[in-house]
């Protein structure tokens, strides 16, 4: 996609008024069947409401926008969402002319998108401003874990107090960061969907049922059968001393050869990054401009179309890898076991159901727990920013990232109910 796709947000108070008020109808369609605030969190926020504050949330799921619109609604004061390029395309566009007046704009995700750099930079800089960008840039499908959170928001944030500065009548302004945690709980008992999913899996996979094991044995055994299925197909060889209980070495050489399969089958460079997200998105960027380029040029000769026809359809099917290795990003070993919750049990079924059918079957009504953590203000980061920008922003970045990771773990957790 071009510079020119970018879609500017243009906030409609009718329109936010008219999904205001029918939130209570659209949550449950989303699974939410109730929000819980702490009341002192809520003041908080609502006490900050001339400042500029940029709200950084986990995204475990893609219920989170309209949950964060929904803290919109609480404290009245009107928010603007960072949303990826292709949300805005869907339903023939329609749903792109509707977020945007809710107060969506655009990025494309894996790319230096300076257009929508320059509208958050621009954003942050009007006086009361609320804006949502969520720093791990991809839903992620676990409830209580994180993804690293990209350095790049909080580059963004210090060019914004930059601008600020510059300008006489703001320079003694302040732009603040606020961690969001958002958490969910199962309200009734998932122990019959949690069974019947595996009793799927089992047959799917071909891994013999036994009555006698515990849920979480049923679930590594599955587990551990797709792990070699995957590594016959990527013609990988676990390591001899691999320790047999730790999957996770092998689960990173499966996602390290998608991509390598992917860029290979493409004919393009494996994209740099720092972390295995940040290649994976570049790396979905490059193929989807691939699959999606429209080539008006009269002057194009026949053949090149027919080599551009040709490039696209080997690209396609690359698309299946790339979805894989989005819905495992976040997998590694342990995650269930070192806290067998419902939530966490359900997490992993869930990317297991969409690797073997292609969409998840199991599910249930939840509550989400969100909480706020207490602002950080980035003039009291300044003078380090000024001395060591790069370091700083880095060290900020990890700052924010174990503050929301700390607010996850402030929600008690729910009761057992694997057993």
């Amino acid at each position: 996609m071009a510079a020119e796709d970018f879609i500017a947000a243009r906030p409609s108070p009718f329109v936010q008024g008219f999904f205001g008020a029918t939130l209570p109808f659209i949550l449950p369609c989303l699974g939410v069947v109730g929000v819980e605030y702490d009341p002192a969190d809520l003041a908080r926020l609502k006490a900050l409401r001339h400042e500029r504050v940029l709200l950084t949330p986990n995204h475990p799921t893609n219920t989170e926008p309209a949950l964060l619109f929904h803290l919109s609604c609480t404290v009245g004061q009107p928010f603007f969402y960072l949303a990826c390029r292709e949300t805005f395309d869907l339903f023939g566009g329609l749903w792109g002319h509707i977020i945007r007046r809710v107060g969506a704009y655009s990025v494309i995700r894996g790319t230096m998108d300076r257009a929508s750099f320059r509208a958050t930079r621009e954003l942050l800089t009007q006086p009361g401003a609320k804006v949502v960008v969520f720093p791990e840039g991809e839903v992620y499908s676990q409830n209580d874990s994180l993804l690293p959170f990209h350095s790049g928001v909080l580059q963004i944030a210090f060019w914004a107090m930059e601008d600020l500065r510059r300008d006489a009548a703001t320079a003694q302004s302040d732009l603040l960061i606020l961690p969001v945690g958002i958490k969910y709980r199962f309200v009734n008992d998932v122990s019959p969907a949690i069974q019947a999913s595996l009793a799927r899996l089992e047959v799917f996979t071909g891994v013999k049922a036994d009555s006698t094991a515990d849920a979480y044995e049923r679930l590594r055994r599955i587990g551990q059968a797709m792990l070699v299925s995957l590594e016959h197909e990527y013609r990988l060889t676990p390591p001899r001393d691999t320790d047999p209980h730790n999957l996770t070495p092998r689960l990173n050489a499966i996602k390290e050869a998608i991509l390598l399969r992917v860029a290979s089958a493409a004919g393009v460079a494996l994209p740099k990054g720092d972390t295995l997200p940040e290649r994976m998105r570049a790396l979905i960027h490059v193929i989807e401009t691939v699959t999606n380029e429209e080539h008006s040029d009269s002057a194009v000769t026949p053949y090149d179309a027919s080599l551009r026809v040709q490039q696209r359809e080997r690209a396609r099917p690359l698309l299946a890898d790339l979805r894989r290795l989005a819905n495992w990003i976040a997998v590694y070993d342990g995650y269930v076991r070192t806290d067998p919750t419902p939530e966490r049990m359900v997490d992993m079924l869930t990317r297991l159901e969409r690797e073997c059918f292609g969409r998840e079957k199991i599910g249930g009504p939840r509550i989400c727990r969100v909480r706020l953590g207490e602002p950080i203000r980035l003039s009291e980061w300044w003078d380090a920013y000024e001395k060591r920008k790069r370091a700083t922003v880095a060290e900020l970045t990890r700052e924010v990232e174990g503050r929301v990771g700390a607010l996850l773990h402030t929600v008690p957790p729910p009761r057992d109910l694997l057993k």
